[in-house]
């Protein structure tokens, strides 16, 4: 870990977004970790996404009755009222609604699932209203940060910002929650060819020899996605065509539509682990039927979208991975891309 740095009195607000969905120990874990972040001028607000398991009671329940002796919590509240508010959303809701103090840590309770675009502009569509924030983490709530995470995050995009650079989106280092020496992303590329997506320095080590500063990168992964207030203002929050999966690679072709670029920081390490609330294994027969329908639905979205011209390539490469679920025996996952095909025409 790297030295903590001599940060600039007027420091940036940061707004952290979490997602939650059922899953509350990663969520609670993740929570409990940010709380030790060493920067100190950010509020946190968790969405949970109608998780059917009442699982934001223990949340709740965690944040009442959680022994935090030891933890720098006056600094972090610095400049709000209260340490936490519970909101209630509902589509069409009205921010001045709520009750105007700032809370350090906001629980939402949304009414239906709405995906991973549709839960997060929600935190995000709170924390522009209530807090202005300089920049918005959304944080994937299976991750554990490392203490300087956030600090590193906030110098490199002050640093570039201030030298002209019109990066919109930085990404951190994703090392695997379980194997921390091993690298699982350093940004996203698309392949044009295979319709797929894969993870820049996916398995290598955490090495110098493995470092690398500007990845050539389509997106940042979705699992920590730095995000600057002028970009939300003019590319506007994430799409909600898609339900799961393809919402960052729409961002950052939006983002570069509108003259934006996509930033890494090295030193801001977030460990992940990776799918654990749907099921999203990289292997096509672990993923789950969620996962599995999702990918096929967003790629065709996405593609749509951007590259009209490569439809026909597209329903080619769909078609193929009927034959291939077939092949495996999942034959409602072949039903189900045939179905994809047929409305999406």
């Amino acid at each position: 870990m790297t030295a903590r740095r001599d940060l600039p009195a007027n420091l940036p607000w940061v707004s952290i977004i979490v997602l939650h969905y059922s899953n509350y120990q990663d969520t609670i874990e993740c929570l409990d970790n940010l709380l030790k972040l060493e920067y100190a001028r950010f509020s946190m607000v968790v969405v949970d996404n109608h998780s059917p398991n009442n699982s934001l009671a223990y949340i709740k329940t965690w944040l009442l009755e959680g022994d935090f002796t030891g933890y720098d919590l006056k600094s972090k509240v610095e400049q709000l009222e209260t340490f936490q508010q519970h909101v209630i959303y509902g589509k069409g809701k009205d921010w001045d609604s709520v009750p105007s103090e700032k809370a350090f840590l906001t629980t939402i309770q949304v009414g239906e699932n709405l995906g991973f675009a549709g839960g997060n502009n929600v935190g995000i569509d709170f924390a522009l209203h209530h807090f202005s924030p300089d920049f918005v983490w959304l944080l994937n709530n299976d991750t554990v940060v490392a203490p300087n995470s956030l600090s590193e995050l906030v110098h490199q995009a002050q640093a570039q910002l201030g030298e002209g650079s019109n990066i919109g989106i930085w990404g951190s280092k994703l090392l695997y929650y379980h194997q921390p020496d091993t690298i699982q992303a350093i940004g996203g590329k698309l392949n044009l060819t295979t319709f797929t997506t894969s993870h820049l320095a996916q398995g290598l080590k955490d090495t110098p020899a493995n470092e690398e500063e500007y990845p050539n990168q389509d997106y940042v992964v979705g699992a920590s996605l730095f995000v600057c207030r002028k970009f939300l203002e003019e590319v506007g929050l994430l799409s909600e065509e898609y339900f799961l999966y393809f919402e960052e690679l729409d961002w950052a072709k939006r983002g570069q539509k509108a003259g934006f670029s996509l930033g890494y920081v090295a030193a801001s390490k977030v460990y992940h682990k990776e799918g654990a609330s749907i099921g999203s294994n990289s292997v096509g027969r672990q993923k789950s039927d969620l996962a599995d329908y999702h990918g096929i639905r967003s790629k065709i979205i996405f593609f749509k979208k951007f590259y009209p011209e490569k439809s026909l390539h597209l329903y080619t490469w769909l078609l193929a991975s009927v034959f291939l679920r077939l092949g495996r025996g999942q034959f409602k996952r072949a039903f189900r891309v045939l179905s994809l095909l047929h409305r999406t025409k």
